[in-house]
């Protein structure tokens, strides 16, 4: 029996030991640059406000101490203490910072002597330092051969990132530490930054196709995308740097700007894919879940400007709010993958990419997951990563389907524009038909009424004259040769307007015939010349100006040139009809064509009218070009 109770005595002996302050002495001489003390710190957390000032020093601190470097989200709500005691073994004073943790929204230090902490006990000034790199932490001096006990009391920031690392930092190594500590995720920075980078182009081009189009789903893209944007840029940028801003962002402002990014996007995504007339389930499930972020936004605000329960905000952030938006995605894909709408897959696609690496880096941040376990400081185990990741998963199928969509728009203006143009020809055609219809009722109206009058008119005259024996009546002379006259020009006017002589050999047939039986019976000879007539359409306007304009010609060669001979070539080439007239008479003086009053000048602006030209030079006679475009 005595040796069983000796061991048991040694072993409590050992044990109250361990206990005294003595045995858990942190040397300030033995530290390198900076060292962890949560082998050697008592930690202990209360209901705020519960312990007073002066009952620190008679707090009793749970044994051993506390080595898990993760906080509680319980932590958050409580005031945190530690107690830890050092002796400065140095020859020399010592200047050192002692940093609890991270992230903190206050911290103050106390001391007391080992040998009598309550009646000791003092709370230690703030020491300005310039040299000081870091928020939250205090500066300690201590003189040599001192030994001082001190007491820590703390709150955590609210949020789910916080640390417990007591660490003690040389001074002069402060700022290499905290420089260290900053760029330890130095390559998952750059990733972000070129995400933030993507994200801007495509604020811009969001934009500028709103400035152009007015699309006002590209204005909400552009709000989603500036949302997530300052979400990542901020989380890099602030990292590691204490201040109200970061706490207010780590508590409070990068909850919003994610759900205010996720609110953009569902209408930008309403608005897309037109739901209200192509998808009415997705119109009235998003129009549902915006009405309920901005319910639980409220709420969450709530509970965060007026309320210390950062377990009752953990739980609607991480488990409530976002839950109901991972259902909601998960609804969104099953719906497109059953709709099969390839505009609608592309998104659906994405937003699976989305929601996969969102539960990866919530798995990360809610259950400490590490997804290389032997390289705790890896960046496949930073939870942005994976957001990243996704993000950048979901862009690039939002591009495709965008590409998709313009290119669908595309084929469906050329579309619509061959439509019309086919719509405006079947209407000019129809407009074209009526116009035909109505030359020809026109034509045939002449032909059968005022033809038939006005030959009936020279008939008669002609009877007249054969009744009248030897006596004479030039007024019946001249009846007779207006009818005459006016028979020609009517027949002429009926031939221009006869749709059935639309074409360039009805034309040219009838220019040889009137040309030849113009001048029968003058003592103008009259040689007609064609050449490379083929078939094809002519207009009756431009029929009528072309005959017009060949017809002054030829009664001026019958009235004026004194001529014997008329040779009329008439010919087609390179889609362009060549008409010329030359004849042996004495000429035109170009200078002086009073003579011929209006009739050249009406031949220049027919021409012109029809996009001709008109031209009349002296060669041997007269020699008068009409070229018309075909």
């Amino acid at each position: 029996m005595r040796l069983p109770l000796a061991i048991f005595f040694c072993l409590s002996l050992t044990r109250l030991f361990a206990q005294q302050p003595g045995g858990m002495i942190i040397d300030l001489a033995s530290i390198r640059h900076f060292d962890s003390i949560d082998s050697k710190c008592f930690f202990l957390a209360t209901p705020k406000g519960q312990v007073s000032e002066a009952s620190i020093p008679s707090l009793v601190f749970p044994s051993p101490p506390l080595k898990k470097r993760s906080v509680a989200d319980s932590l958050m709500e409580k005031d945190c203490y530690l107690k830890f005691t050092l002796r400065n073994n140095a020859d020399t004073a010592k200047e050192v910072y002692f940093l609890p943790g991270y992230y903190l929204k206050s911290l103050k230090l106390y001391a007391a002597d080992p040998e009598d902490p309550v009646s000791t006990f003092r709370e230690l000034p703030l020491i300005r330092d310039d040299k000081q790199a870091y928020a939250d932490c205090k500066l300690i001096r201590m003189g040599p051969g001192e030994t001082v006990q001190y007491f820590a009391k703390f709150n955590y920031v609210k949020t789910n990132i916080n640390s417990y690392i007591p660490r003690i930092i040389e001074k002069d190594y402060l700022e290499p530490w905290t420089i260290t500590v900053k760029n330890r995720d130095s390559m998952l920075d750059t990733i972000t930054y070129v995400v933030c980078g993507i994200l801007l182009l495509m604020i811009f081009y969001s934009l500028a196709v709103y400035l152009q189009s007015r699309n006002r789903e590209f204005l909400y893209y552009s709000a989603y995308a500036l949302c997530t944007a300052a979400l990542l840029f901020l989380k890099s940028y602030l990292n590691f740097e204490p201040s109200r801003f970061h706490e207010l962002y780590e508590e409070y402002l990068d909850f919003i700007l994610m759900c205010g990014g996720v609110f953009f996007y569902l209408i930008f995504v309403r608005q897309f894919l037109n739901t209200k007339e192509n998808h009415p389930f997705i119109e009235k499930t998003f129009r549902r879940t915006e009405i309920a972020i901005l319910a639980l936004l409220l709420v969450f605000s709530l509970i965060y400007f007026f309320t210390d329960k950062y377990v009752i905000l953990n739980i609607l952030e991480n488990y409530v709010i976002k839950t109901f938006l991972f259902l909601i995605g998960f609804a969104f894909i099953i719906y497109s993958i059953r709709k099969k709408d390839p505009l609608l897959n592309y998104l659906a696609i994405g937003s699976l990419a989305m929601v996969f690496f969102s539960i990866v880096s919530l798995s990360i941040i809610l259950l400490k997951w590490k997804v290389v376990p032997g390289y705790p400081a890896s960046v496949f185990n930073r939870s942005m990563l994976y957001y990243e990741t996704g993000l950048a998963l979901e862009l690039m199928f939002f591009l495709s389907g965008l590409a998709y969509k313009n290119k669908k728009e595309i084929i469906e203006r050329v579309k619509e524009r061959e439509r019309l143009k086919m719509e405006n020809e079947r209407k000019e055609f129809e407009k074209q038909m009526a116009v035909m219809e109505e030359r020809d009722r026109i034509s045939a109206d002449m032909h059968d009424d005022l033809g038939s009058g006005v030959t009936a008119i020279r008939l008669m005259s002609e009877i007249a004259k054969s009744k009248m024996n030897t006596e004479e009546f030039p007024e019946i002379d001249k009846i007779s040769n207006s009818a005459n006259e006016l028979l020609g020009k009517m027949n002429a006017i009926i031939w221009t307007m006869k749709s059935s002589n639309d074409t360039l050999e009805s034309l040219v047939a009838y220019l040889r015939a009137y040309a030849i039986e113009y001048f029968d019976g003058s003592p103008i000879r009259c040689v007609v010349n064609v050449k490379n007539i083929h078939e094809m359409e002519m207009s009756g306007e431009k029929r009528r100006n072309i005959f017009l304009s060949f017809k002054e010609t030829l009664t001026n060669i019958r009235k004026h040139a004194q001529a014997t001979e008329a040779v009329i070539t008439i010919e087609a080439e390179e889609r362009r009809l060549r008409l010329s007239i030359q004849d042996n008479g004495r000429g035109i003086d170009l200078d002086n064509l009073r003579k011929f009053g209006n009739g050249l000048s009406n031949m220049k602006k027919r021409m012109q009218h029809i996009k001709g030209e008109c031209i009349i030079e002296n060669n041997n006679g007269a020699l008068v070009y009409f070229i018309v475009p075909l």
